[in-house]
């Protein structure tokens, strides 16, 4: 199955119309033609199959055959990160992520951050392409870049905070999840401050450690979203 992305398709959308760069590429790399099955998507649960009645490189339009609405993933994680100085970095590890299922992820400006500017609408469409290549339904909600101090005031879910500091801390992957919403705090390359690490653990964020070895930020957000994935993952089959 190829699965196509449109935000605005619906389950009661009838007719899809293809843009003329998706209508050329249907034609031209996916040989695609009339009376074949196509798949589409918005992101947010919808499965929209249709069969193709007209195929050109113009404009390419489909008539819908079934709609199916999946249900949200019970179990959630929300991966909250400073941006990486290397601006491709983080974009591989949105495309992992976004891979691996997760739901949210918040671009974190911190004390020792290098990267104080994003480019939201380019991590979008680095999280569409993995939704689609990994033929998902969801794709993650991606914040604004927000300020450390103020994400904290916000965070509601079982919270871990990584970090290399000397400190007492658990390792994430003997933690006990208490909750199916887990929000993950990974800082930047310089790592959080000793500031940023007492106020998280005074509004009762868990302090953790991901391993002996020292990660590079990208690094160490996929390690932490793929050691929860895996937990979550057990206790669901408990």
């Amino acid at each position: 199955m190829i699965l196509f992305f449109d935000l605005n398709i619906s389950e009661k959308t009838e007719q899809f119309i293809f843009n003329r760069d998706e209508s050329k590429h249907l034609v031209k790399v996916l040989r695609k033609k009339i009376d074949e099955t196509i798949t589409v998507t918005n992101g947010r649960g919808l499965e929209w199959k249709g069969v193709l009645i007209e195929v050109n490189v113009q404009k390419s339009i489909a008539n819908c055959t079934a709609v199916i609405i999946h249900k949200p993933q019970k179990n959630k994680i929300h991966l909250a990160i400073a941006p990486t100085k290397n601006n491709n970095r983080m974009e591989w590890l949105i495309e992992k992520v976004t891979e691996l299922g997760i739901s949210s992820i918040t671009p974190l400006l911190c004390d020792h951050s290098e990267r104080r500017v994003i480019k939201k609408e380019r991590f979008e469409k680095i999280a569409i392409a993995a939704m689609k290549q990994s033929l998902q339904f969801f794709i993650p909600q991606i914040n604004d870049l927000t300020n450390f101090n103020a994400f904290i005031k916000v965070t509601k879910n079982s919270s871990f905070i990584a970090h290399c500091k000397n400190k007492s801390k658990e390792l994430l992957s003997k933690s006990d999840l208490d909750s199916n919403n887990v929000t993950l705090l990974i800082g930047p390359e310089g790592d959080f401050s000793l500031r940023e690490i007492e106020l998280a653990i005074n509004n009762k964020i868990k302090p953790i450690s991901l391993g002996n070895q020292r990660f590079r930020t990208e690094t160490a957000g996929l390690l932490a979203c793929h050691t929860v994935f895996v937990k979550q993952l057990q206790k669901s089959n408990l």
